[in-house]
């Protein structure tokens, strides 16, 4: 039992019903292999293709590291900026379309090519440096089937409600998917500390000295001893000062919907604050942190940078990265503790109960690789 995704990247595998640690994976730090002693302009492009499933948020958070090293600019120009947020529009399109039902139903949606050939996202021309103005219409058509605003408003106002209101009421595939998997999403409580820490730039310090002192930080990340958990959810609820996340799989899924339809709707203001946050910190000479708010949680990257012995160009002295991946499915982290608290299985009907289970919870979290399950006595 798999998630999509490429043997480059590595695996995870999955030990539902045992004791922590109930993840293991192998992945590696490609980034450092890769990059160590190359010219530090070739950096954003090869990590793009390196990473090619989120290769414009890699790219952009590489080239704001590598300029906040140089003691440049710390921010994304506006064009960047408007692109990363093109770009993760249709990542979470791709997710709940193209992943979803194969994850949760073992299934494609009958009509996914003409529908997706129908999403703005996806047609040729668009330009990549700006939300068409008719994502809008083509959400309310495909996604809510109502209109965008209100349905906002309502999950502002309470997402539980919201959640169970519209997937009620309305005839559209991830709407009667979540309604389809409401009782064994909402099972699946888990909580856990929110990883917010380029909303102060002290974490951010303390954050670049732990990845810059431990080579293992990338693969096994904490804060201040704690496994955090990133997402769609942390961000909306720090957004809406809320003291955690959202507590289960289904509004984590929702989340996902409420991003999807927040970034499709104009801002009310001209100027307004950038519903993602991407940016960079200089932390001495040669030396810079930068993150981005992408799909799937908050992405950093650590630079340092060297002189180069036979040019004048900068090389890359050392490059470490840490995925929302580590983050979120951290041998002892949220969907580890989510996979210790399932029952051990005791016959095949149980066993495939709980890969139901557990291919919610890869929905929701969205691990970038493959995955595997592994019972105990498999």
């Amino acid at each position: 039992m798999s998630h999509a995704g490429t043997a480059l990247g590595g695996q995870l595998v999955f030990r539902p019903g045992r004791a922590l640690p109930t993840i293991a994976s192998n992945r590696t730090a490609l980034a450092q292999r890769l990059l160590r002693g190359r010219p530090a302009a070739d950096a954003p492009q090869q990590l793009s293709r390196l990473y090619a499933l989120c290769g414009r948020a890699h790219g952009l958070t590489a080239r704001l590291a590598i300029d906040a090293a140089h003691g440049l600019r710390t921010r994304p120009t506006a064009h960047e900026l408007n692109g990363f947020i093109v770009e993760t529009a249709r990542e979470h399109v791709r997710r709940i379309w193209m992943d979803w039902p194969r994850l949760i139903t073992g299934q494609v949606p009958a009509n996914l090519a003409a529908v997706l050939s129908e999403c703005p996202l996806f047609r040729y021309g668009v330009g990549a440096d700006k939300i068409p103005p008719a994502l809008q219409g083509w959400l309310e058509t495909h996604l809510l089937g109502e209109a965008a605003a209100p349905w906002l408003a309502q999950w502002d106002a309470d997402p539980e409600h919201c959640m169970r209101q519209w997937t009620t009421r309305a005839n559209t595939m991830p709407a009667s998917l979540l309604a389809a998997v409401d009782a064994d999403a909402c099972a699946l409580q888990a909580a856990g500390p929110t990883l917010l820490p380029h909303r102060q730039p002290d974490c951010l310090r303390t954050l670049a000295n732990a990845m810059a002192a431990d080579e293992e930080f990338g693969s096994l990340p904490s804060q201040a001893g704690m496994m955090c958990e990133t997402g769609v959810w942390t961000r909306l609820a720090a957004q809406h000062d809320e003291a955690g996340p959202v507590a289960n799989a289904w509004l984590r899924l929702g989340a996902r919907i409420a991003e999807l339809v927040r970034l499709s709707v104009p801002a009310a203001t001209p100027g307004a604050t950038p519903p993602l946050a991407i940016g960079a910190m200089t932390l001495g000479p040669g030396r810079a942190l930068a993150w981005s708010e992408m799909a799937r949680g908050l992405l950093i990257h650590l630079v340092r940078l060297a002189p180069a012995a036979d040019s004048d160009m900068a090389q890359v002295a050392d490059y470490r990265i840490v995925a929302p991946t580590e983050w979120n499915f951290h041998p002892r982290g949220i969907v580890a503790r989510a996979l210790a608290d399932m029952p051990a299985p005791r016959s095949t009907v149980s066993r495939q109960h709980i890969g139901r289970q557990v291919a919610i919870l890869a929905a929701a979290f969205d691990p970038c690789v493959d995955y595997r399950i592994e019972f105990e006595h498999a």
